[in-house]
């Protein structure tokens, strides 16, 4: 069985939201009993760089921890991001 987290009540992982996102998350991950974790992204709307940087640096850190993540319902907004930056190979890759 594998931990699911929840990204953002938000809707947005944007500059103004990602440093809160990002410790509210790895701490969820850090403390997740099972060694792959499901991160739901359905909701988010609205993603710019500094969202997609906190994506990878989820899956640097959750790495670091022996975590897997998995980014469930990835919405357009963030695959088309990705796809731009040349990040995408990164976002999707299994640990």
């Amino acid at each position: 069985m594998s931990t699911s987290v929840s990204v953002s009540s938000a809707k947005a992982l944007t500059f103004d939201t990602v440093q809160a996102d990002l410790c509210r998350l790895f701490a969820c991950i850090n403390e997740a009993s099972q060694p792959q974790v499901f991160i739901k992204l359905s909701e988010v709307t609205v993603c710019d760089s500094a969202g997609l940087a906190m994506l990878l640096e989820l899956k640097r850190l959750s790495g670091l921890h022996n975590k897997e993540i998995v980014f469930d319902g990835l919405p357009r907004c963030i695959q088309a991001l990705a796809e731009f930056c040349g990040v995408d190979a990164l976002l999707f890759q299994s640990e």
